[in-house]
């Protein structure tokens, strides 16, 4: 297990192994996104607060289960009655996930990205 990730745990108070492959894979994606972005080969050690901060928010995307995620309503009618959902977390949307927050911390990010070749 990684750093950040026993950090994260540590921080959370997570005693169970139950998300930790989940955990793993999500580190592995940011990572790779990190790299393909900044067009980088390493990953800077200041960055790493950057993906603690995704695998917290992931992990309370799916503390519930990885599949669960957290269910928002996305729209609603009075009389019909019918409410429709949206999964926000879970494996399906992790791609998702991860493009929305480099997205949103794109002023980090942009101090190590390198002009590609």
């Amino acid at each position: 297990m990684s750093e950040n990730i026993e950090k994260i745990k540590n921080i959370l108070n997570i005693t169970d192994k139950k998300l930790d492959n989940y955990l793993e894979f999500c580190e592995q994606n940011i990572k790779d996104k990190i790299l393909d972005r900044c067009h980088i080969e390493t990953i800077p050690e200041r960055l790493n607060s950057l993906i603690q901060e995704f695998l917290i928010e992931q992990y309370k995307l799916n503390e519930k289960g990885i599949l669960e995620g957290k269910k928002e309503a996305t729209s609603a009618s009075d009389n019909g009655q019918s409410v429709n959902f949206q999964i926000i977390g879970g494996a399906s949307s992790i791609s998702k996930n991860v493009d929305e927050f480099l997205d949103r911390n794109m002023s980090t990010l942009i101090k190590y990205r390198k002009i590609p070749r």
